[in-house]
């Protein structure tokens, strides 16, 4: 099963930095004022975490220990544990963090075309995860990809251009389509030098 690591951890906050308050980012709202958000906890989920508004002060002097907590209570919620890979679960997380109902349904369209019968109801419930668990065992490239390009069209569909290109430059580094030209040349450069010593032989 898969989990909060630390290595994970350090991950989100080289993606999501510090202390933040744009004004035309939605997710820097609570109790309708401008909270800001801080290693990617956003104002939204810290008011459902806590059960209270939090101030800005509060989302300034946000922990590194509490954005850790936070974390694996988000993940829980949004039932990301019962992934069995890692990776798929780092990625899905990632997504998740963005919109979990957005993230869920994203999968769930994935799932039926590949075959899978599951409610695109926007819930990552049992169902969902066993499909995820199981397209991934099948086909985990075919898999990553097709969520992957359905997030995109998502982030698209959002119509806020000046986030987009950062939105990519975070999937393209940290989460870039499987199979692609760099792959395939770490697996045929073996190949090569294989071929080039049979050459030489004869």
């Amino acid at each position: 099963m898969a989990q909060l690591t630390q290595e994970f951890f350090k991950k989100i906050l080289q993606m999501e930095g510090g202390f933040q308050n744009m004004p035309d980012d939605n997710g820097n709202y609570a109790c309708g004022q401008l909270i800001g958000t801080n290693m990617g906890v956003s104002a939204v989920a810290l008011r459902e975490w806590w059960g209270r508004c939090p101030s800005v002060e509060d989302m300034r002097n946000l922990s590194q220990k509490q954005a850790f907590d936070f974390y694996a209570w988000y993940f829980d919620r949004a039932n990301l544990y019962p992934i069995e890979n890692q990776e798929l679960f780092e990625f899905l997380g990632n997504n998740t963090m963005g919109s979990p109902t957005a993230a869920a349904r994203t999968e769930q369209k994935v799932l039926n075309r590949l075959g899978y019968n599951v409610a695109i109801d926007g819930q990552r419930g049992p169902a969902t995860v066993k499909a995820l668990n199981a397209a991934w065992t099948r086909d985990p490239n075919r898999l990553w990809n097709e969520i992957r390009a359905e997030w995109i069209r998502y982030l698209q569909s959002i119509n806020k251009p000046q986030f987009l290109p950062g939105w990519m430059s975070r999937l393209n580094r940290h989460y870039p389509e499987k199979g692609t030209a760099t792959d395939n040349i770490i697996w045929l450069a073996p190949l090569a030098v294989l071929a080039l010593l049979l050459i030489t032989r004869k």
